[in-house]
This record gives C-alpha cells, structure tokens and sequence, in this order.
C-alpha cells in the first residue's frame, strides 16, 4: 500500500483532491479533523496553557484559540507541542488499519505534513497550489475570515511550501483550476506516474 501526503496551504483545495482519489477507492485520512478530536482530549492541558476562557461549558472554543495563537507564533508552537503527538498517533495507526485491509493507497491530507514530522509515514508528496486570492475567497466564504485573519493565517503557514525533496522523496505539485475534470485528469495522470492503480469508479 502507499502512502501519498496530500498537503498545500490553507483553501487551495486539498479536500477536492482528497475526494477524488476516495472515489477511486482510496483510503483518506483528515488530519485537520484529527486536530478536533485532539483539542477535546487535550482540554486540561490548554486551560493550563492558554486560560480557564479557553474552554467553554467543557468545550474548547477554537475560534478563540485560532486567534490567540495564530496572532502569536510562540502560542502556535505551544499548541502544537499539545496536539501534534496525539494525532500523529492516530494517523499511525490508521496506516496500520489500512495495511491489514488492502487498500490501494491511503492518503495523508495534512496541511502540515512536514511541521508534523508525517513525511517519514509517506511514499510520495503531493502539494497543491492555488492563487493567494482564490485562497482568500474560498476561506473567507468557508470560514467568514477577514483579510487580516487570513494574512495571519499565512503567515502562521510559511513553512508550507512544495520542495524539491522532502525526507527524499519526490514532491509533485498540482495547479488546482476549481474544475473538477481537471483534478480527477491530474490525479489519474499522477497515478500512473507513480504506478498506482486505482479503480474506475468516480
């Protein structure tokens, strides 16, 4: 089985990828939605951190906590160092899981595949990459971010660039056009290039 690293900074369209390749039978792993199931876990630990207004009626705000740390890269880290290891954990074991069951490829969606140390799990990297202002429109329509929330966004996320080599394997980059045609061609062409086999179902 392979395993494929999906990743790209935030709304250049990772999940439509991600979509695809499950519609080819392809097992797909979120880690975005990881982090959600980390932050319930990790409730105590980020009061303790961050303040008792944190957490409200036994939930973590995470609007709150979005903009505490992505206007703080010293914050940032420190929630990561919380929530990282624990969904690094899961994405291990749900490789395993998938192993055992056959599938084709499973595919690690993470926004931060590299800063999680999840690349050492890959075979392959694949980034997408769409404009800075389709990205804004796309996160303001999704999440109702302002410009400057966005930019802080960005700028929380500029390790997230494709590189010629990560960890020794090759990195593939994909232009995302909003098209779909035009992914699923992507995604069927760079499976063939790295000798995939996927099913024809779409």
């Amino acid at each position: 089985m392979l395993v494929i690293g999906l990743t790209g900074r935030a709304c250049a369209g990772k999940n439509q990828y991600a979509q695809v390749f499950a519609s080819h039978g392809c097992e797909v792993i979120d880690v975005d939605s990881l982090g959600h199931a980390a932050l319930a876990e990790s409730k105590d630990e980020l009061r303790q951190a961050f303040g008792k207004n944190i957490v409200i009626d036994g939930k973590v705000d995470r609007k709150a906590l979005g903009k505490l740390v992505f206007s703080d890269p010293e914050k940032l880290r420190e929630l990561e160092s919380i929530t990282h290891p624990k969904m690094v954990g899961v994405c291990k074991r749900l490789i395993r899981e998938a192993k055992a069951q056959q599938k084709p490829a499973l595919i690690l969606n993470a926004a931060l595949l590299k800063r999680m140390g999840l690349e050492p799990l890959c075979d392959h990297v694949l980034f997408i990459k769409a404009p800075l202002l389709l990205r804004f429109f796309r996160c303001r329509g999704r999440e109702g971010l302002s410009l400057k929330r966005f930019l802080e966004r960005e700028r929380a996320q500029m390790d997230i660039v494709p590189e010629a080599d990560v960890q020794g394997l090759d990195v593939v980059v994909l232009r995302n056009h909003r098209s779909k045609e035009v992914i699923h061609r992507q995604i069927i062409t760079y499976c063939d290039t790295i000798g995939l086999r996927i099913s024809s179902q779409r």
